[in-house]
């Protein structure tokens, strides 16, 4: 039997849009769904265009009863990131032997607090956190580790220049879309430069305006608000990446940052302990939870710590500093790459 496969996609400039995109370019599904997603979405600009290479169709905000009927016509396999939007899709995805995955995000997970709900045939779960909860709830048939794909080509231009960086070093945050508890830790980061003294430039960059909390009075500091046009240009001639994260789940600036030849400078907690070389990370220490769909734990980094690791880091040697840009580029290539993931992603096609 020939498989059919059908994406779910989004055309944003966040998250979802670029990983949706990414799966589209591996998997060469059939048909796509693009979730126009300007009604409900802080990324109001849509990119229709990416799609245009493959059959695909466009619904306005979440997908109704028709559209989802519509989409699921002779498919074999659908992929749908984060939840299926509808549930219906998983109801009548497997009343007719449609196989369901979901790339799971753990913190927005339907089916944890609502347990009357159809579950997928598999959560296919971008990062290690939380997979052992997973696994308890759900089974080894149900969950498996599978991470979205990036071809290392998309960062090209962004490795190369920053392969190239000599004398003052310049590290890169960025904040994000605004995540409960200060997700990507820019907070614990203001506080952390405030006990470093070392001759270097941090850039924090945002797609979104900045509350005034994050503004530090450090001529080292420099504050950028931008939608930039292609992810290479985010890392763009830098060092490395600060992202002294609080909580877990799928990082794609982590990701990208590896793809762009940057070490990523994080906290000592799952999932970036498992990713990371040991001498990248700093321990953390738990603050408490919050309530997303389960409890989430949150952390903060030690500020001392972190402070002499980006020092170290700071005060490297050029041949010292591009051995671990190289290591950081062997690293996403190794674990992330599209063509080290896609062997994976066909054999569940075939046998999951």
């Amino acid at each position: 039997m020939v498989n059919k496969i059908g994406l779910i996609a989004f055309a944003n400039d966040g998250g979802l849009g670029a990983q949706t995109r990414r799966l589209a370019k591996m998997l060469n599904p059939d048909i796509i769904m693009v979730i126009d997603s300007s009604g409900f979405s802080k990324n109001k600009v849509q990119h229709f265009e990416w799609y245009r290479e493959w059959n695909h169709f466009i619904v306005g905000g979440l997908p109704g009863n028709l559209a989802i009927q519509t989409f699921l016509q002779n498919l074999t396999h659908v992929f749908v990131c984060e939840n299926p939007y509808n549930f219906g899709l998983v109801y009548w995805g497997q009343q007719q032997g449609t196989k369901v995955f979901v790339q799971s995000n753990y913190e927005f997970c339907d089916n944890l607090d609502k347990p009357w709900l159809p579950v997928p045939d598999k959560f296919l779960m971008p990062s290690h956190w939380m997979i052992p909860e997973m696994l308890e709830k759900y089974g080894t048939d149900k969950v498996m580790y599978l991470p979205p794909p990036i071809n290392p080509n998309e960062f090209t231009k962004a490795r190369e220049q920053n392969m190239k960086r000599r004398g003052k070093k310049r590290f890169l945050h960025l904040i994000g879309t605004a995540a409960t508890e200060d997700r990507n830790g820019t907070l614990d980061l203001i506080d952390t430069l405030k006990l470093t003294t070392g001759d270097f430039e941090v850039v924090i960059r945002s797609q979104q305006p900045l509350s005034m909390d994050v503004y530090l009075d450090d001529p080292r500091v420099t504050y950028e608000v931008n939608n930039w046009d292609e992810n290479w240009e985010l890392y763009n001639d830098f060092d490395a990446l600060l992202l002294p994260r609080r909580w877990g789940g799928l990082c794609l600036p982590m990701l990208e940052a590896l793809m762009s030849g940057l070490p990523v400078l994080m906290t000592d907690i799952s999932p970036n302990k498992e990713v990371l070389p040991r001498q990248w990370v700093a321990p953390a220490n738990r603050m408490g939870t919050f309530m997303a769909r389960s409890e989430i734990p949150y952390y903060s980094v030690g500020h001392g710590i972190y402070a002499e690791l980006i020092e170290m880091f700071a005060k490297m040697s050029d041949e010292v500093m591009l051995e671990q840009k190289m290591k950081a580029f062997g690293l996403g290539v190794e674990r992330f790459s599209d063509a080290a993931l896609k062997p994976k992603y066909l054999e569940l096609l075939n046998n999951g």
